[in-house]
């Protein structure tokens, strides 16, 4: 049976190498502009001997996989980034902030935006995306309580990832149209995940006067 994980390495040697493997990927594919990519120029751009690299990668697709997996683990780190609570007017400020810098992340790795928002690569990262999805949702959720006072929902719970979703989708259109997600449609992604939380969150939810823990 085909493997469709990377058999990822404990100790630190190989894990170093694991990650240079994944950094000459993203180097040739950003070169490339596809995810049309070759596990021997991988290597060759790597350094590496190619048995060295099939041991991790056995195929194109556990390499583009695990090279998406990373800008997954990244997006989680971004949202876990703190928000200043003096610059938050009203809670739909929040959503504003991550929307802008997930943007940013994008716009400074064009092979994560084909990777996670292009067709090319396939249903399997896709549900690791959506996967991702529901645990930045939870930080969203953690971080909305923290900052304005909401009711403790589980309905809400549910509804911030489903808007992560909805938000991508208007995005990965945007690419497929133009190659990038544009301001406008940058825009018009954040005004349909506002309009779909406004069905949990009231508009005039107020603002905690400390943020809770701070």
């Amino acid at each position: 049976m085909t493997s469709t994980v990377a058999d990822a390495p404990r100790q630190r040697r190989g894990r170093l190498r694991f990650e240079s493997i994944l950094d000459a990927a993203e180097s040739v594919l950003q070169q490339r502009g596809t995810t049309e990519i070759s596990l021997p120029e991988v290597a060759a751009a790597a350094g590496v001997p190619p048995a060295s690299l099939y041991h991790y990668f056995p195929n194109t697709r556990v390499l583009l996989f695990e090279l998406a997996r990373r800008y997954m683990e990244k997006f989680e780190v971004l949202a876990e980034e703190e928000v200043d609570h003096d610059r938050l007017a009203a809670w739909t400020d929040l959503f504003r902030i991550h929307c802008d810098r997930a943007l940013d992340f994008y716009r400074n790795h064009p092979v994560a935006m084909r990777l996670l928002l292009g067709p090319e690569s396939g249903w399997q990262i896709r549900s690791a995306d959506l996967s991702a999805n529901r645990q930045i949702g939870e930080i969203q959720y953690d971080r909305l309580l923290r900052h304005f006072v909401v009711p403790d929902s589980d309905e809400l719970a549910r509804a911030l990832p489903v808007s992560m979703t909805i938000g991508d989708a208007i995005w990965a259109l945007s690419f497929a149209r133009d190659g990038d997600v544009t301001p406008e449609m940058a825009a018009e992604s954040l005004r349909a995940r506002i309009a779909y939380l406004r069905l949990y969150i009231a508009e005039n939810t107020p603002k905690r006067v400390h943020p809770l823990g701070g």
